[in-house]
Order: C-alpha cells, then structure tokens, then sequence
C-alpha cells in the first residue's frame, strides 16, 4: 500500500508516469449512507485491503477518507463518509455536515442501503441529502443482500424503485463480494473523461499516522462496552521509523471525556489498555509491514468533542 507520507508534497500535471487510455476516466465518488450500512466494508472490498474501520457499531467512521483506486481505464478517488442520521448532538451534526460536504464535491454519489427490515425511515435523511445535489450522477446499492432471501431482495429492490425510481438500482454484498464489480463498472461509466489526478502508485491521500490512529480506534470499538468508544479520541503523539532497529515507535493518546472513562479504558491493573495495545500493534504491523514499539496512554480532555482546536488536531475538523 502506498500512503501519503507526513510531509505532503504538491501533485505535479500530467499523467503521472503512466500514459492514460484515450477514453481514461478519473473522479470522485462519495460513499453515503445511514450508520452501519456498510460503506467501510465495500471501501475496503474494493480496495483489497485496511482502509476504513469495520466494526458491528454503527457510527463508526468520523473522518472523510479517500481511497484511490487505480485500474487500466480509469482512476477513481472514493470518499467514505460518516453515516447520515439525525442527532440533537453538535458532534453528530457536525459529522453529517462532513459527509454532506463530500457529497456536494464528488463526481458522483453513491448510496448505499442496508437490506434489513425496519431501517427504512433512517433512509429518509440520504435521500433527502442525494435531493440536494440533482445534477451529480448517482446509484444506490442495496447492500448486506447475503443476509436475506431472494424475495426479500425482491421486495427491497421493488421499495427502492419507488423511492429512486430515475436511477440504477444494483444489489450487492460487500462482505463477501457479490455484485461489487459490476458495481465499479458502473461507476466508472459515471465519471468524466480525463487524467488521472493523483499519481499511479497512490492508494490514499490520509497519513500514515491517521491510518495507526484508526487501527487503536477500531480495538477501542471492539473491546470497550457501551458508548464509551463514542467518547473517545486517539491522537498520535510520535511516529518515527527506526530505520537501524528496522521498528516503528507509535506514541498516542487516547482522550477521555471524564475521569471515569479513564479508569475503564485502563482497566483493572491496567489489563485493559495492555489489551487494546496488544491487538492494535499486531495490526499495526500487518499493516506497515515493520516491526512496531506500540506506547499507549489514557487523558482526560474535558469535553474534547465540543472544542474546535482539539477536533483540528485531530483531523476529524478540517483546518
């Protein structure tokens, strides 16, 4: 996998070492739809490797994060976004806001439905949203089909096609990969024709300390209980490559709203953090290909999610 590196450097004009087909076409698609529909595992379907955070939880992902995936005819930037709900709370409106944001940028849009009985009025805000851009293509996916009956399927497919009934309608599994590349097709037919915008080796323009950031998050998530991963934060405080060890030292954070959630993420004699440590570096190291010296800490940052400053170093505000 090839990240963008700390020190960013402005993309040069061109082909980027390789010489585009003469109907080569290159864009952004945004990935929309409602908590736990499966964005970050088709993300990761498509790109054939770790990019976004999956767990059983929904609201998961907090950040925009762009993949790019490069084929012989097209280059395509996804952008996977937080899921779009509805919430009193700033930070949840501040997510959707972010997602939104993606939206109204990308070439195209694509929405992504869960094939689960009962959801169907959280889908009302993505359609709302996919109302406010009438001029960007779109298609709507209708995922997690392997977990029903053909006639469900039907019945789902048939529900869609009275709510969507302008646009192409296609039934997938992300998980197990079902419908995916026809999927990709069809996307790439909705891009415009042009260049590739990043160069060929790219695969993300996120950091490589955002990528070690959300690998601790993701352990948080499976491990703490109840809402507590919701309330916190992971800030990496160095990341530096041992070149003579052959190691990569992580350093982070992990920011707690209060001194109670710090006593659970420490856990009893500290057996819990020591966990979230163990699980995290050993993907860290799948991941970097490097040995990795993994060093956790728990702080309390009183109301960290209300404080602009503390969500721009984070990455999740924009700067």
């Amino acid at each position: 996998m090839t990240l963008c590196m700390e020190e960013k450097t402005e993309l040069e004009s061109g082909n980027f070492g390789r010489l585009p087909s003469p109907s080569f076409r290159s864009g952004f698609v945004a990935i929309l739809g409602i908590p736990n529909a499966g964005k970050s595992t088709l993300l990761n379907r498509i790109m054939g490797g770790h990019f976004a955070i999956v767990t059983e939880k929904p609201q998961t992902t907090r950040t925009v994060i762009r993949a790019i995936k490069n084929l012989e005819n097209a280059q395509v930037i996804f952008i996977d976004t937080p899921g779009i709900h509805t919430s009193r709370k700033a930070f949840n409106k501040f997510l959707v806001q972010s997602a939104r944001n993606a939206c109204r940028e990308a070439d195209a849009a694509l929405a992504l439905v869960p094939a689960r009985k009962g959801r169907e009025e959280e889908n009302v805000s993505l359609f709302s949203l996919l109302e406010e851009i009438p001029d960007t293509p779109k298609i709507v996916a209708l995922n997690k089909i392997d977990r029903v009956t053909k006639e469900e399927v039907q019945a789902f497919m048939e529900k869609l096609g009275k709510v969507f009934p302008a646009g192409k309608i296609y039934p997938i599994s992300a998980l197990t990969g079902w419908g995916v590349d026809e999927l990709m097709n069809e996307l790439i037919n909705l891009l415009p024709e042009g260049p590739p915008l990043f160069p060929w080796e790219m695969e993300t323009d996120m950091t490589e300390r955002f990528f070690a950031s959300e690998i601790i998050r993701e352990k948080i998530f499976l491990l703490a209980k109840e809402e507590l991963p919701y309330e916190i934060a992971v800030e990496i405080e160095q990341f530096k490559e041992e070149k003579e060890k052959n190691m990569l030292v992580i350093s982070a954070v992990i920011h707690v709203n209060r001194p109670s959630q710090k006593r659970i993420i420490v856990g009893k004699n500290g057996e819990l953090i020591k966990k979230i440590g163990m699980l995290a570096r050993k993907d860290l190291e799948a991941f970097f290909q490097i040995h990795v010296y993994l060093d956790l800490w728990a702080r309390v940052s009183r109301n960290w999610m209300k404080n602009p400053r503390m969500l721009k170093e984070l990455g999740i505000m924009a700067g």
